[in-house]
């Protein structure tokens, strides 16, 4: 896949960041502008990628492209409806990309679509954290995303800031714009994902979208309702938290959604891309990934023992900023945690802040505030 030259961007913690503002329909057209090459690449990729996986292709009959978009166009319903504005900024999206709003749901919803058309591979790898405030330095919590990347979707990945006419700002972790994996909001709402490939994807929302819908939510209740309504096409946890220190995790299959039980609410909470519910379990298409449960043995650990984490302290856990042959690299490496292909995104939502963190030795730590 030929990747086309970087965006005019500024670039925070070695991610191009990327902001808009106005109304939906405008900050979708600045977006498409910005995004344009990259969508045409990615979407076109993406096609091929899933028409080789997906289960009527192991059947041999792969699946076309015009059947794809098909797809995508009969199953949009769910997303133009869950929150308009998103469906009005997706759309402006595209139209400023030059491309048919189904290619922009290709890029949107991938995993959830590699779950809907059962095809054999693992989850995309991340770890979550989140940290209380006996464990940072700040005396606050902190919501943690580390994205460990297949290195072919690194030179896509962007930061969305987003100032709305009408709504909280909010700034999310993205792919060319889409398929959303974190986030803050103004409302001081941080949201993070782990992608779960489960076999009951149906009729029914993204869970990228779910997670881009808690973005404009007023309260934390409301963010907890727009993850769990409708069914789904794919499967995902998604962990909410407040800058008051609340926190929800939300396991999803496509016809499932279990809250996780979290009963000592100030202790470091821990999830990779195995489901800890056991109706989620039930539905996993890859219930047996011994490096998830390695990525969350040993980062479990490394949380359960911080005490006055920074920001810097948090990030060598995963080997970034760490010498080479360091044994904190090695530890990463261990369980599936490449430190030149993760990207780091740490949640202040008390502040309002985003750390972010790409890997690799020209990289390093920076902050931006909303």
């Amino acid at each position: 896949m030929s990747v086309p030259a970087p965006v005019n961007a500024e670039m925070i913690g070695g991610i191009p960041l990327v902001s808009v503002i106005g109304t939906p329909r405008t900050m979708g057209e600045h977006i498409g502008e910005r995004m344009k090459s990259r969508l045409q690449v990615l979407s076109q990729y993406l096609y091929e990628q899933l028409g080789s996986l997906a289960e009527s292709a192991r059947q041999g009959t792969p699946l076309s492209v015009e059947d794809q978009r098909r797809n995508l166009r009969d199953n949009a319903t769910p997303t133009t409806t869950l929150e308009p504005a998103l469906w009005m900024e997706l759309a402006a999206m595209a139209g400023a990309a030059d491309l048919p709003p189904e290619d922009l749901l290709q890029v949107h919803g991938f995993p959830d679509l590699l779950s809907r058309h059962r095809c054999r591979v693992p989850p995309s790898r991340s770890t979550f954290i989140a940290l209380g405030p006996d464990h940072c330095d700040h005396r606050h919590t902190r919501l943690i995303l580390a994205w460990h990347l297949d290195p072919t979707f690194l030179p896509y990945v962007t930061l969305i800031r987003r100032i709305p006419a009408h709504g909280p700002a909010s700034v999310s972790l993205t792919l060319a714009g889409l398929h959303p994996v974190a986030g803050l909001s103004e409302a001081g709402i941080a949201v993070a994902a782990n992608d779960l490939r489960v076999e009951d994807g149906t009729n029914g929302h993204f869970t990228t979208h779910l997670l881009a819908a808690t973005l404009t939510a007023p309260s934390l209740e409301d963010a907890v309702h727009r993850v769990t309504c409708g069914s789904r096409q794919g499967g995902r946890c998604i962990h909410l938290m407040t800058g008051q220190g609340q926190r929800v995790s939300v396991e999803l299959s496509g016809s499932q959604s279990c809250v996780l039980n979290d009963p000592l609410p100030g202790s470091p909470r821990v999830h990779t891309n195995h489901a800890l519910a056991e109706p989620i379990r039930a539905v996993l298409s890859v219930p047996h990934d011994d490096l998830s449960r390695q990525r969350l043995s040993h980062f479990a650990s490394l949380a359960v023992a911080a005490r006055d984490a920074t920001p810097s302290e948090i990030a060598s856990w995963f080997g970034l900023g760490e010498p080479a042959g360091s044994h904190r690299i090695q530890g990463a490496y261990a369980c599936g945690a490449t430190p030149d292909h993760t990207v780091l995104f740490i949640a202040d939502p008390h502040s309002r802040q985003v750390h972010l963190h790409r890997g690799g030795t020209s990289c390093s730590l920076e902050t931006i505030t909303l």
